[in-house]
Order: structure tokens, then C-alpha cells, then sequence
């Protein structure tokens, strides 16, 4: 049973979902968005400046003293260098001064706090320390990269991409990895692409974050009136609405309704809002929207070419009058109900066009 374009109205808001019109206005709006999920989640104001200490940190501690004669001296230089490792109970040994609780300060206050408990033991000393072996503010890196593994944080801030970069990068191109970032119970998603092109997705790391790089293809499905109908795999940064007919094999020429060529995806709320302001969303999450373009019209082209695809959206190409497009929709509303996605969508549809 093939589903026709007719007695459509445009914009028409129906249970839980919603019909737009494409026209230029919402074309720039909803073709070249791209999502902020890093920049929403994760985002903090700077860098980690002050990084604590922490078990496991290896220090590297040099004491100086203003005399020849002074406990720290030797007969080369007035001081002396040694390593001391962070221990498991947090702390460390200096000579002549004992343990020390290192874990939870900073670099700079345990300085200081060596330095003042020699005050009545060396010569005017002064102490230097700085961190080589950072353990404890570091992050992991694992999946899809050249050399996954653990890495420090630097302590000025470290940005994803730094620490991507730092693992080598992607071993597949970046609109195929899907980049996770795990921080303590909350992670999410977003393409490796949108983090090179979105700044504010670029956020600086904590520590203990957890990154995984990811091949994980974007694909679209095309069905109806097209020589072709399947599921295809997006080759290129971005697919356009007029690409991924062109690649279902085009219309079918003797069944097909060129006014009637529809996206269904499911959209997020303040895009909705954007094009359409007085849309009362009838739960949370995301929103199920059906943009419908017609190509008969002069412009038609043109906004096919500006309309970009986003994974996993439906591209379905109605048929000349037969059906009314009132049961595709009844489709939609009983997929998106059962909130089965794209896929039970795609599979439905498969099954009522083929009657």
C-alpha cells in the first residue's frame, strides 16, 4: 500500500508530534544546527588551576640554603634534590622535618609548609617542588585512538580535544566518531566533528574523567517513491535533503508525488520552539517532527540543497494521490507512542508501503 501526500496541512500539530512546512526560515534554522551537549553538561568556568595532590603523585623537591655549612648543603652546591613519592596514606617524608600530609594541598602550599617547618632547622632555606609524575589529576583515554591510556592534567586546564590530541586522535574520521565523556554518574555523546566545530563543546577535563572514542557510522533511511529504498551511510561531513534522494536512486518517476517529501526526526525542544513559538511540547525529551517539502515548487530545490540530514533521520517520498497521508501519520503517532525511534518507524512503513 503506497501513502500519498494528499490533504496535508501545513504545520498541523497532531497528538504528540508536529507537520512543518519547510521554507527558508526554518531551513536556516534546523539544517546547519549542531548540538551543545558537552557545552551544556560539562562546561566549567576555567580551567582546574590549583590542582590538588594525591596519592600516587611523584614530587620533585629541591631545598637551598644561604650558607656553605647548612644541612642541606654540599660541597658542590648550598642545596639539595631528591624525588619522594606520595604514599598511600597521603603523605611524605622531608628530612629533618618527618611526614608530611602532601594529598589535598597544592603544589604551592605544601612548598610553603616545607619551607616554614625548616625555618629553625637550615640556613634561610628555600624550597622549590614541582610535580613529575602526576597521578591523581589525570584522565583515561580508551577506545578508537592511536595510544589510549592514562594522561595527566595539565595545571593550567586541559580541554578534550588537548587530551584527544594527546592520544594520538581518532584512528577514523570525525564525523564516524562518536566521542563519550564519562564524568562520575553522568555522560553523554556527541560526534567527534561537533567537537571541532562547536568551541563551547571543547570543555576543560577533571580529573578521573573517562574518554572513549567510538566508530560509529551515520546512516539515514529513504524509503517510498524512490528507486531505491534502504538504509545509507552517510559518505561525506554532511548529507543534504537533495543528496539523499539522489542516492535512494532519485524519484520514481511514475508513482512518486514530488510535492510531497518528508523527514521525520526527532527534534529538540528549543529548536521546535524556535520555528514554531506557540508549540506546547506534551512531554519531556525530545520532539518527533515531520517536515514536509515540496518540489514542485520554484524553491523546492534550492531548500532540498540547504536541508541538511542528521543521523538516523527518515527521508520518505510520498506517492501520486491513493492513500491519504493520514495513515502515515497514524504510523508515526503509534511509533512515536511506543517510543520504539527511528528504526520501528523505518520498519513499519517498509511493511505498509509493500501492501
Amino acid at each position: 500500500m503506497a501513502i500519498s501526500s494528499e490533504k496535508v496541512e501545513t504545520s498541523l500539530p497532531i497528538d504528540s508530534y508536529l507537520i512543518v512546512q519547510l521554507d527558508e526560515p526554518v531551513v536556516r534554522t534546523v539544517g546547519p544546527w549542531r548540538p551543545h551537549t558537552f557545552a551544556d553538561r560539562f562546561a566549567i568556568r576555567s580551567g582546574p588551576r590549583g590542582q590538588p595532590l594525591g596519592i600516587g603523585d611523584t614530587l620533585d623537591i629541591r631545598i637551598l640554603e644561604a650558607g656553605d655549612n647548612g644541612l642541606f648543603a654540599n660541597t658542590q652546591t648550598r642545596g639539595t634534590q631528591f624525588q619522594v613519592q606520595i604514599d598511600e596514606t597521603g603523605n611524605i617524608f622531608v628530612p629533618y622535618v618527618g611526614r608530611m600530609r602532601a594529598a589535598g594541598r597544592s603544589s604551592e602550599a605544601l612548598r610553603q609548609a616545607i619551607q616554614d617547618a625548616l625555618a629553625d632547622k637550615a640556613i634561610q632555606p628555600q624550597v622549590m617542588l614541582g610535580v613529575t609524575g602526576n597521578q591523581a589529576n589525570a584522565a583515561v583515554v580508551v577506545g578508537d585512538v592511536a595510544k589510549p591510556g592514562k594522561y595527566p592534567l595539565n595545571v593550567g586546564g586541559t580541554r578534550l580535544l588537548d587530551m584527544v590530541a594527546l592520544a594520538g586522535g581518532s584512528r577514523f574520521t570525525t564525523y564516524e566518531t562518536t566521542v563519550t565523556l564519562k564524568r562520575k554518574a553522568e555522560s553523554a555523546s556527541i560526534l567527534l566533528e561537533d567537537l571541532v566545530l562547536v568551541p563551547n563543546n571543547n570543555v576543560y577535563l577533571v580529573p578521573d574523567d573517562e574518554i572513549l572514542l567510538t566508530f560509529a557510522p551515520q546512516t539515514y533511511t529513504i524509503l517510498g517513491s524512490v528507486a531505491r529504498p534502504s538504509e545509507i551511510k552517510f559518505e561525506t561531513k554532511t548529507v543534504t535533503l537533495a543528496e539523499a534522494v539522489a542516492r535512494g536512486g532519485g524519484l520514481n518517476t511514475l508513482a512518486a508525488d514530488a510535492s510531497g517529501i518528508f523527514v521525520f526526526r526527532f527534534e529538540e525542544p528549543h529548536l521546535v520552539k524556535a520555528i514554531r513559538p506557540d508549540w506546547q511540547p506534551k512531554g519531556p525529551g525530545k520532539i518527533p517532527v515531520v517536515y514536509r517539502l515540496n518540489l514542485l515548487e520554484p524553491k523546492g530545490l534550492f531548500l532540498a540543497r540547504q536541508m541538511w540530514l542528521r543521523d538516523k533521520d527518515i527521508v520518505y517520498v510520498a506517492t501520486a494521490p491513493a492513500v491519504e497521508f493520514a495513515k502515515f501519520l497514524d504510523i508515526v503517532g503509534k511509533t512515536t507512542a511506543a517510543v520504539r525511534g527511528g528504526t520501528g518507524l523505518a520498519r513499519d512503513i517498509q511493511v505498509l508501503n509493500s501492501k
